[in-house]
């Protein structure tokens, strides 16, 4: 008789076979997930790649609008605010997205475009806005643009601002001035909906935060934070200043209920052909992730090898990749040129120390490395400036260094350029004070010497010679003491200073008061009556506004109405962040065809016969206003009257 098999062992065998059977089940599930969810997520990558080059220039390109304003406003040494709005409104033409721009001087906002519904900005000063000066002294600090934001207006509603920074030329010790700062202040949704942002449409539930360009750790920006605690896929979209953190998720989530229950009676009864059809699944599974990886990686090269930056990878220091872009910006026929060749060749030698640090800086770290300026060797002979960003890759299964480089010889020559302008404007103004020297040491001296001489003359000889001697003398006396006071006034002219140094709060009624009791003896001889309202306190140099007013009240006593006495009024009325101030009279007043002459150096509008003077003290008072950041004009009726207007920005 055969050995009697023991019950308890096809129940054991069945058993074992049921749990193998039901792990491999297991298995086959857990690998079904991970190839789905693999699927989601380099789909996801692409997508959010797609995106991130999408916000990426719309959030870049309208802060471009900027460079053409800060270098006007550096080639020009500052800019009008009706210059401003005229260059801001042929700008915004084109940008739909930008809601308006302001000019800061210092950090006091003083114009806006448009001006409609944005006039509650003007007169505001950062650093009174504790939720705008750190974005606002960071630009200040680091001399860059930064983007801020969602910001909440002061005129009402939520924005995205550019800062970008604005330093004149460099000073007497050498250091550049602050100038202020240009706001491009962007509409969230234009500018998400440009980027094909809107959630209705979007095939991705997408959340992004970096509130202030703070990356991972701002606050959110758009989205569901939620989805930033589901294991999203994530990526950093790079930003003037900062950046942002997107992370995407599936709209329906990932897909891991598969059910096995209807699964496991079906295959304990059929447990060979289960088995077969588990390993045959589980090849078929294992093939399609690759087909679908493969598919995968073949977009991303599609879309490298579109993209209008340069791009090419490298390992080892052998370049075995390059797209078209940087095919041309390094100057080769095709990319057979560039393949199989050693990095190092286009690197010029004087940056290779630096490349290789940064790419072993990558491969060390398996991240990235910041933009950084080096200048590449092309093949057809030249050697152009480049920005490169570095970053760790794994191409072909293996690791690699992907450069992203962007040709700024164009730049680099603007840069250049702007530098040999402002050569040129620092000797022009060595060529203005060494005229100023010569007007006040080499040009007056021997004028005192003819003066004198001249003088002497007539003392000597006055009734000795004919009457027209006489005469001739005389008129040699006055024309060189008009060329002395021409001289003099044009020398104090080029002196006016435009620096801010000295500006305090001033109460404009008590300098109004000490410039008519100056000007006492004047007023009295002239029968003048002057009436002074309400004047208020503003942040100038008291002797540059002493002058402004001497100046104005002077030219109205000089130009009384012959038979009528003069009478002046002075006023002041609050005109949003500034006070605009009048000086009125009931004199002769100015012809229409003197308008664009009034103000100019020299010009006068009476024989000296008549009214006295060199003429250049309305130039004078132009010259101040501007230099506190004010305006002036007038209006006149001939015959009846002038009244001239200024503005200072307010003290307060």
């Amino acid at each position: 008789m055969g050995r009697r098999t023991h019950p308890v062992v096809p129940y054991v065998a069945a058993a074992l076979v049921a749990v193998l059977s039901t792990l491999a089940l297991l298995e086959v599930h857990r690998l079904e997930v991970d190839r789905r969810d693999e699927a989601v997520r380099a789909e996801l990558v692409t997508q959010l790649g797609a995106i991130r080059a999408r916000l990426e220039s719309a959030l870049t390109e309208p802060l471009l609008i900027s460079r053409g304003l800060v270098a006007n406003i550096v080639q020009h040494d500052g800019i009008a605010d009706r210059e401003f709005s005229g260059l801001t409104s042929i700008m915004l033409a084109d940008y739909p997205v930008i809601r308006n721009l302001t000019l800061a001087r210092g950090t006091v906002i003083e114009t806006v475009y448009p001006e409609a519904a944005n006039q509650a900005v003007i007169g505001v000063d950062y650093r009174d806005r504790p939720d705008q000066w750190p974005m606002v002294e960071r630009a200040i600090q680091t001399r860059r643009p930064v983007l801020a934001g969602p910001v909440k207006l002061i005129q009402g509603g939520t924005a995205l601002i550019g800062r970008v920074p604005i330093y004149l030329s460099a000073n007497a010790a050498g250091t550049q001035r602050f100038y202020g700062l240009i706001s491009v202040v962007i509409d969230i949704p234009r500018v998400f909906a440009g980027a094909g942002i809107e959630a209705e449409r979007l095939p991705i539930r997408l959340a992004i935060r970096g509130q202030d360009g703070l990356g991972g750790v701002g606050g959110m920006v758009w989205g569901d934070e939620a989805t930033f605690a589901d294991h999203p896929v994530e990526m950093d979209v790079h930003l003037p200043g900062g950046s942002w953190r997107l992370a995407g998720l599936p709209k329906a989530g990932y897909d891991t209920d598969l059910r096995l229950t209807h699964f496991l009676g079906v295959f304990i009864a059929v447990l060979l052909a289960l088995i077969w059809f588990g390993i045959a699944h589980y090849i078929v599974s294992l093939r399609t992730a690759r087909w679908r990886a493969s598919e995968s990686e073949g977009r991303y090269r599609a879309l490298v090898e579109t993209a209008p930056m340069a791009v090419c990878a490298h390992r080892d220091g052998e370049i075995f990749f390059v797209n078209e872009a940087a095919v041309q910006t390094l100057g080769a026929s095709d990319a057979d040129q560039l393949i199989g060749t050693n990095i190092a060749d286009v690197v010029h030698p004087d940056y290779r120390d630096l490349a290789r640090n940064r790419v072993d800086a990558v491969l060390g770290g398996g991240g990235r490395v910041p933009v950084v300026e080096q200048r590449f060797n092309t093949l057809d002979g030249r050697c152009i400036d480049v920005d490169v960003v570095a970053a760790w890759v794994m191409m072909d299964g293996e690791p690699a260094v992907l450069s992203v480089f962007t040709d700024i010889s164009q730049r680099r020559s603007a840069e250049i350029e702007r530098e040999s302008l402002v050569e040129n404007l620092r000797r022009s103004n060595e060529d203005l004070l060494q005229f100023a020297y010569i007007a006040s040491h080499d040009l007056q001296e021997p004028l005192r010497n003819v003066a004198s001489y001249v003088q002497l003359l007539g003392r000597r000889y006055r009734g000795k010679l004919d009457q027209d001697a006489d005469q001739f003398i005389d008129y040699a006396v006055a024309g060189t003491k008009r060329m002395q006071e021409m001289i003099s006034d044009l020398l104090d002219y080029s002196r006016l200073s435009s620096e801010s140094e000295g500006a305090q709060p001033t109460d404009s009624y008590a300098v109004v008061t000490r410039v008519l009791a100056d000007m006492a003896e004047t007023v009295r001889a002239s029968g003048a009556i002057v009436d002074v309202g309400r004047l208020p306190v503003v942040q100038v140099r008291p002797h540059e506004l002493a002058r402004i007013f001497q100046n104005l009240i002077g030219n109205a006593i000089k130009y009384a109405k012959p038979g009528r006495p003069s009478q002046v009024r002075i006023n002041a009325r609050r005109d949003e962040r500034e006070w605009m101030f009048s000086v009125s009279d009931n004199g002769i007043g100015i012809s229409e065809d003197y308008r664009d002459k009034i103000f100019a150096m020299f010009q006068r509008l009476h024989a000296r016969d008549v009214y006295e003077g060199t003429g250049i003290g309305l130039a004078i008072c132009r010259k101040l206003v501007q230099n506190i950041g004010g305006r002036i004009w007038f209006e006149s009726t001939e015959g009846e009257g002038s009244t001239f207007f200024f503005t200072i920005p307010s003290a307060d």
